[in-house]
């Protein structure tokens, strides 16, 4: 079935002029070039995740319930899809095609990137911030959330544009460590420096980055108001400060959990969780 599907979704991204096809299987297959097309594969843990996802119990299944349970886990791919491409660089304007071959559910599915949530999010934030300086901390958070720091996980924050009121809300829990560093070293949209970001990562507070990507501050401790502010239970101090923060001012935020996720606030409201384990 998985060979039948995918010479078929090679065939609709021909039509289509799309470049990648992205495979959610059970099966093992190996990514590769198909008649000039790439060919990326989920990873096993989000293939598994995919089958074991379900809107309703078993028990209450009937025909109808089926065909929108089918419904919610091709929207969950399409997401999916969209976000794990984003993060290997692919282009948003091009259409995507995805193969499901699972326990469950079998298809192929075109997915539109643009309309995508990580899509939908960069471009709000960028009427603050340089949409840059956003795709490349949420790279680097990626990095965190996988490597950690000397195989131990790591949480920080990061509090991006809006410099001169955060820095007003805010103290130095420590000596900055970037305090008297060439805006070179402090570029957050360079790789390069991404070591170093990792190395202080362990520090307690928050990074603070100005909306063109230098890095102002490490070791960060914000003093917003979180009187009345609404975020998911279960959230550290962390995630209430850096959402709280981004209500008082014109700032946009990206937490890193100990457990993985990344999240991305503006004024005071959650835009998007990342689960980066099935990435």
């Amino acid at each position: 079935m998985l060979k039948l599907l995918l010479d078929e979704a090679v065939k609709i991204a021909k039509k289509l002029n799309s470049k990648a096809i992205v495979v959610i299987s059970n099966e093992e297959i190996e990514e590769r070039i198909v008649e000039g097309i790439m060919v990326f594969v989920a990873p096993r843990s989000f293939s598994m995740a995919f089958d074991a996802f379900s809107s309703i119990e078993e028990s209450e299944y009937n025909a109808k319930m089926k065909l929108f349970d089918r419904f919610i886990k091709f929207t969950h791919a399409g997401e999916y899809i969209s976000t794990m491409l984003y993060f290997k660089g692919i282009k948003e304007e091009e259409t995507i095609v995805g193969v499901i071959n699972s326990e469950s559910v079998k298809g192929i599915i075109v997915a539109n990137p643009e309309q995508s949530k990580i899509h939908k999010t960069v471009v709000e934030c960028s009427e603050r911030i340089n949409s840059k300086v956003l795709k490349s901390i949420l790279n680097l958070s990626l990095n965190i959330a996988h490597k950690g720091r000397e195989g131990r996980r790591i949480g920080t924050g990061f509090v991006i544009g809006d410099v001169q009121e955060v820095m007003k809300r805010s103290r130095q829990l420590i000596l900055n460590p970037y305090q008297g560093h060439s805006e070179k070293v402090r570029n957050i949209t360079e790789p390069a420096n991404w070591e170093s970001v990792m190395e202080f990562a362990q520090l307690d507070g928050v990074f603070i980055v100005d909306k063109d990507g230098t890095i102002v501050s490490a070791g960060r401790y914000l003093e917003a108001s979180v009187k009345d502010l609404k975020v998911r239970e279960g959230l550290g101090g962390r995630h209430i400060a850096c959402a709280a923060i981004t209500r008082e001012t014109e700032a946009v935020s990206v937490v890193i959990s100990e457990s993985g996720d990344v999240t991305v606030y503006k004024d005071g409201n959650e835009l998007i969780v990342i689960n980066t384990h099935v990435f």
